[in-house]
């Protein structure tokens, strides 16, 4: 079982939640709380990167950050308690709401973050005040920038949303933006070699995970990710829908996540597109993992963009 032990780092208290308990679940949709145990630990996943965040934070002087992807918020709550004015946007109202909960339950955050709805591709709109001089730091991490689809073909639709992006970051401010590795998947046909964490994912329930791939003139254009939750010692046990399955030599309860497509970028396929946007000439980065000093053969799990706008 996956449980989250709050911990004291400079003498301040890091509230972290254990997703597994029921009381800590705000919405009850089954998906919801598959997605609860798909990620696993918080205090884990932020150990794994929350340094270097914050060291490419400091570096830009960054006071206010937009967090397009917010998910479970993790990242936002985290931000806030750093001192940042953060603005949390999702297309999910579930996790809107969980956003939401966390604030209400904690009005200590209060004055520092807005949440609301935000589409990527009409951020202008978004149900938030946007800064008139602009964002520091814009944050889409978690692989969350592949689940857009290309609704217009040749990226048209990506570039679309990262020029939504460019328009709310002040001069001199920068995008972080990532991507599951998914050169090694493609050219390898299988996944990154797992004595390299997966740095957002925690969870040790996910199992028989299998992928299908969409080609389209001979280019993969979506992969589809399929997997198998084991839901042992949680409500989920009692789904109609769930079915035993054997998983290291035990028979454990399990359901299917639903299908999971993803726009599967290249390192230098998102760099490209980024040169697009903001110039050939932009201050332009590309982290392992977010490690800011990786051995050269270092395979990652994650690529993630750091560009700043000129």
């Amino acid at each position: 079982m996956v449980v989250s032990v709050g911990k004291k780092e400079d003498g301040n208290t890091t509230e972290v939640t254990n997703y597994e308990k029921e009381e800590n679940r705000p919405y009850f949709g089954k998906e919801a709380k598959m997605w609860h145990l798909y990620v696993g630990d918080p205090s884990l996943r932020l150990s794994n990167y929350k340094d270097s965040l914050l060291k490419l934070l400091k570096d830009q002087s960054a006071k206010t950050v937009y967090d397009v992807a917010c998910g479970l918020a993790i990242d936002s709550v985290m931000l806030v308690e750093e001192g940042f004015k953060v603005v949390t946007t999702d297309v999910d109202e579930d996790f809107l709401n969980k956003a939401r909960e966390v604030k209400e339950k904690r009005p200590e955050l209060d004055r520092d973050w807005q949440i609301g709805f935000g589409d990527w591709l009409d951020l202008s709109a978004a149900a938030v005040n946007h800064p008139p001089e602009g964002y520091d730091v814009i944050l889409c991490i978690g692989n969350s920038f592949a689940t857009l689809p290309d609704f217009e073909g040749e990226y048209r639709t990506s570039i679309k949303a990262l020029e939504n992006y460019k328009k709310l970051l002040k001069v001199g401010g920068m995008l972080i933006v990532d991507h599951y590795n998914y050169d090694y998947l493609l050219s390898n046909k299988t996944f990154p070699p797992f004595k390299n964490k997966n740095i957002f994912y925690t969870t040790d329930r996910i199992f028989n995970t299998k992928v299908e791939w969409v080609e389209k003139a001979g280019k993969v254009t979506s992969l589809i990710f399929r997997s198998d939750v084991d839901v042992s010692g949680t409500d989920l046990e009692s789904d109609p829908e769930v079915k035993i399955k054997e998983r290291n030599g035990n028979q454990v309860p399990t359901l299917r996540r639903n299908d999971i497509p993803f726009c599967p970028y290249t390192r230098d396929e998102l760099t490209g597109l980024l040169k697009i946007v903001f110039g050939e000439g932009a201050d332009q980065r590309v982290l392992p993992d977010f490690k800011l000093d990786a051995p050269e053969d270092y395979v990652p799990n994650y690529w993630v963009h750091c560009v700043v706008k000129s």
